[in-house]
């Protein structure tokens, strides 16, 4: 095809011939198309320079001994859909035939562009999808202390017919025997832990939820499942099995690392973080404490020789009210058996 400016009159001519085909290409349509593609190509170039000043960020809280792991403290890294695996997560039911239909509910405006937001957010990282099964679930709001809306899935019917897995957690008592004869402590805290694992392929229409736009299903794991937090451990203990009470203790998304000396400590910590990085997972940077003699983990003040209690705990002990009936002894006694 060749293209070439002609007068008036030739087109004219032109226009005539069947053997010609004519189009039309209007300047004003090509400059605004020619704007948009500039303006995408200026967002990717701003959202790239975010990022890089993000990472440049990190990198000034990181040792230098870790630089080389920025991509295990990279966000943009959590909006990815893992691939299926061995862990997938499993749902197993008592009886299926309990399973029931839930009905919709009126719902104010306010409600519905908080749910919208929250779908298109999850469907552009492909963690829900489009669907349909004989059992849906419900959602509703919860209200943060700022008074602000967390959008949250109703699936304590179906948590009532799941089956208990009884695989434990870490205990605090353990894990403070490992640490006491060290003189380095590091916390990592991963991000977004649940959502790293994949729901099985037989499960997911179980977390089906439905809504005035439409019903959805999860491909990623939820916290609000019965025996997620049991899985998880399951998962950090076996990823993390070579290094388990050798020099690290897991807490579901929270990793201790001890040492007595502090070149081996570094060591330690590049051995996890490498290990994260196999495993895609990343970890909240603000939340990390580095070669430290005592750090905060589980509501606890935990020192290298010895475990203290929050001090915020002890004030509330200090100026508990008296108990004037069965509940209030009865959260008091719940409350100290923690300790």
């Amino acid at each position: 095809m060749s293209i070439a400016m002609i007068e008036t009159a030739t087109y004219r001519m032109l226009v005539k011939w069947s053997d010609v085909k004519t189009f039309a290409v209007i300047i004003l349509k090509i400059d605004r198309l020619i704007i948009t593609v500039e303006n995408k190509l200026e967002e990717v170039n701003l959202h790239e320079l975010s990022h890089v000043k993000i990472l440049e960020e990190i990198k000034v809280k990181l040792f230098f001994e870790y630089h080389d792991y920025l991509d295990v403290f990279d966000r943009a890294m959590i909006n990815q859909l893992s691939f299926h695996c061995f862990y997938n997560h499993k749902i197993e039911l008592i009886n299926e035939e309990m399973l029931s239909w839930s009905r919709l509910y009126q719902m104010f405006n306010h409600k519905l562009q908080k749910i919208k937001k929250y779908l298109i957010n999850y469907l552009n990282k492909e963690f829900i999808f489009f669907s349909f099964a004989s059992y849906i679930s419900l959602i509703l709001f919860i209200e943060k202390k700022d008074e602000s809306l967390h959008f949250c899935v109703d699936y304590r019917k179906l948590n009532a017919l799941i089956k208990w897995n009884h695989y434990s957690l870490s205990l605090i008592d353990e894990i403070l025997t490992h640490i006491q004869e060290s003189k380095y402590l590091t916390r990592l805290n991963i991000i977004v832990m649940f959502n790293k694992l994949r729901m099985h392929s037989d499960s997911e229409d179980l977390t089906i939820f439905i809504i005035f736009f439409d019903s959805y299903k999860y491909h990623v794991m939820l916290f609000k499942l019965t025996n997620e937090s049991t899985f998880y451990q399951h998962y950090m203990n076996d990823m993390l099995f070579k290094y388990l009470h050798q020099f690290c203790q897991i807490y579901l998304n929270d990793i201790i690392i001890y040492s007595k000396i502090l070149k081996k400590h570094k060591q330690h910590v590049q051995l996890i973080l490498n290990r994260l990085r196999k495993i895609n997972l990343q970890i909240n940077i603000n939340k990390c404490k580095f070669h430290v003699q005592k750090i905060f983990f589980l509501e606890l003040l935990m020192l290298i020789k010895e475990l203290k209690m929050n001090s915020w705990k002890i004030q509330t002990v200090v100026e508990w009210s008296t108990l004037n009936n069965l509940t209030q002894i009865q959260f008091f006694i719940d409350f100290c058996n923690f300790y």
